[in-house]
């Protein structure tokens, strides 16, 4: 991987994280009205901003690893919440 793919896919997925975090937060006052409120929206709550605190920080330090483990904290309980509300 070359240094401008390392900084592409770390801004990409800096952006993509911090522009999810208010998504979800909006998605999940959305469910609340609609549905009333589940223990599994908590995780929509606490880990797509704890998402993106490690996407800034990994594009800070440069760690990739760190972005991808954003991305799926970010993305997560979107899949997460789906499973448990379908069951």
């Amino acid at each position: 991987m070359t240094d401008d793919q390392l900084e592409m896919l770390l801004t990409r997925m800096r952006n993509l994280v911090v522009a999810w975090a208010p998504g979800c937060l909006a998605f999940t006052w959305f469910l609340t009205r609609e549905e009333g409120w589940h223990m599994s929206f908590l995780a929509m709550c606490l880990l797509p901003p704890l998402g993106a605190y490690l996407g800034i920080r990994a594009h800070r330090e440069i760690r990739p690893g760190l972005a991808w483990t954003a991305g799926a904290l970010a993305f997560g309980p979107l899949v997460l919440v789906g499973a448990v509300e379908s069951a």
